[in-house]
C-alpha cells in the first residue's frame, strides 16, 4: 500500500490506500499513531485535501527519539534489514515488543542499560509473552552491538522465565476425523479447508496461501513457509512413497472436497480472493468445537506428523512433507510410534493373533 499519493506538483504524505473490491478507502497513516480516516473522495478533490490538512493539523508532530537512548536503538533497528528480513508474521511479534520497549523507556540512555533493566519489564508479563518479549530484546541488543550502537549485549544475562510444559495441540483421533467428514459432507467449505490441513500438515497461515502454481511437473507440491522460511513438499499428484501408500484415500477425498473451489489462483480462495488464515482457523475450530470435539486445525498438522510416523516414515521423510526445520521437532513422533511398534510386534505378528484372545487385539 501506498504510503504518499503525488498529484500534479503536490505530494500527499501518510496517505494510506486500501482496496476492498470495487471500493477504495484512504486514512492518513503516520507510523507510530492511529490512522485517521479521510473522505472517499478523489485525492484532487478540495474537500479531501481539506480533510487531509485538518487531519495533518491534529496528528502529533513526530519526535525521532534522541541519539543514544534506548528508544533510539529501537527505531534504528525497527528500521534495519535484520528486520525487513523476517517473515511477515514474525516481523510482526517482533515490531509489537520493540514498539513497547521503545515506549517504555522514554529517555534511558542505551549505555546505562542493565540486565535488571530487562529482568523487569519482563516481570509483568507471563510466560510466553515474557519469552517472547526477551527474544526481542536479545534480538535488538544483539544489533546493536553488531552495529557499535552498544558495546556489550546485557540480555544475555537475563534469565528466561519458565514456561510451564503443556501438551500443546492435540492431533485428531481417527474417530474424530471420521465424525468430522460424517457431519461435513464433500461440497462444503468447511469439507475442503480440513482436508487440505489434514493431506499436506500445513500451518492454517500457509494453507490459505498455496494452490496449483506450487505443484510442480513431478506432482510434488511445494511452498516456502511463512513462519520458518523452509519448504515444505507434499505429494500431491505422484505416486506416493513406500511409507505412505495406504494413505492413497485421503489423498483422493482431499482433492474430491478442493474440486468445487477450483479455477483460483489459492485453493481455499473466497470469492476468489485468498482466505483470511484466522477466518479458516475459526471454521475448523468452530466445526469442531459444534461437535463437541476439542481439537483445533493445529491439530491436524500434528495428526499428519503422527500418522507418518506411525505409517514407518523417518524423521527426515516427516521434515519434508510437514516443513518441519529441526528432526528434532519430529522425533518425538517417531519415538512414540517405535514405542508402540515395540509391543505391537510387526504387521504380520498383528495378522496372526488368535481372535478369541482380545486382550492382544492392537487398541486404535
Amino acid at each position: 500500500m501506498r504510503r504518499q499519493i503525488r498529484e500534479a506538483t503536490v505530494t500527499l504524505r501518510h496517505v494510506q490506500t486500501v482496496r476492498r473490491g470495487a471500493s477504495v478507502y484512504r486514512y492518513l497513516r503516520i507510523p507510530g499513531q492511529p490512522r485517521i480516516r479521510l473522505p472517499d473522495l478523489p485525492p484532487d478533490h478540495p474537500d479531501f485535501l481539506a480533510a487531509y490538512a485538518a487531519a495533518m493539523r491534529s496528528a502529533p508532530k513526530l519526535i525521532r527519539a534522541q541519539a543514544g537512548t534506548i528508544a533510539a536503538l529501537a527505531e534504528a533497528y525497527l528500521r534495519s534489514e535484520a528486520v525487513a528480513a523476517m517473515s511477515p508474521g514474525y516481523r510482526q511479534i517482533i515490531r509489537r515488543h520493540i514498539e513497547a520497549i521503545r515506549d517504555q523507556a522514554e529517555d534511558a540512555r542505551a549505555a546505562h542499560l542493565r540486565a535488571d533493566h530487562i529482568q523487569a519489564d519482563l516481570a509483568p508479563l507471563s510466560p510466553n509473552p515474557a519469552a517472547q518479549r526477551l527474544k526481542a530484546w536479545r534480538a535488538m541488543c544483539g544489533w546493536g552491538v553488531q552495529n557499535g550502537l552498544l558495546k556489550s549485549d546485557p540480555s544475555r544475562a537475563v534469565i528466561k522465565k519458565s514456561v510451564p510444559k503443556t501438551d500443546g495441540h492435540q492431533p485428531w483421533t481417527d474417530a474424530e476425523v471420521a465424525k468430522f467428514r460424517a457431519a461435513h459432507p464433500i461440497g462444503q467449505v468447511t469439507r475442503a479447508v480440513f482436508e487440505l490441513l489434514h493431506w499436506t500438515g500445513a500451518r492454517i497461515s500457509d494453507a490459505v496461501m498455496i494452490g496449483p502454481g506450487h505443484v510442480g511437473r513431478d506432482g510434488v507440491l511445494a511452498f516456502r513457509q511463512q513462519k520458518t522460511g523452509d519448504v515444505a513438499y507434499v505429494p500431491w499428484a505422484c505416486a506416493l512413497p513406500s511409507f505412505a501408500s495406504q494413505r492413497l484415500p485421503d489423498r483422493d477425498v482431499m482433492h474430491a472436497a478442493l474440486a468445487p473451489l477450483a479455477g483460483h489462483m489459492t485453493f481455499l480462495a473466497a470469492r476468489g480472493k485468498t482466505r483470511s488464515h484466522k477466518a479458516a482457523g475459526h471454521l475448523i475450530s468452530n466445526a469442531a468445537a459444534a461437535l463437541d470435539i476439542d481439537k483445533s486445525a493445529h491439530g491436524l498438522r500434528k495428526r499428519r506428523a503422527a500418522t507418518l510416523a506411525d505409517d514407518g516414515a523417518t524423521p527426515h521423510q516427516i521434515a519434508a512433507w510437514t516443513g518441519h526445520r529441526s528432526l528434532a521437532e519430529v522425533a518425538h513422533y517417531t519415538e512414540s510410534a517405535d514405542r508402540r511398534r515395540a509391543v505391537t510386534g510387526t504387521e504380520q505378528d498383528r495378522n496372526s493373533v488368535n481372535s478369541s484372545d482380545p486382550s492382544c487385539k492392537t487398541a486404535k
